[in-house]
């Protein structure tokens, strides 16, 4: 078998992204807002509680 039939039998491979994919910077960015936002949530509710539980 000759080198160009050898190469045209091997699937072809995609080639890689230059750059990230919008898509999953922004779901990154969300899950990362949304969990600094529980954690800033409890963090306060847990100060508050604290705070209130000496009085």
């Amino acid at each position: 078998m000759s080198n160009e039939q050898q190469r045209d039998q091997q699937a072809p491979q995609a080639p890689a992204p230059q750059t990230p994919d919008p898509r999953r910077e922004f779901v990154k960015r969300g899950a990362l807002t949304v969990v600094g936002s529980l954690v800033s949530g409890a963090a306060r509710a847990v100060v508050a509680h604290l705070l209130m539980d000496g009085e």
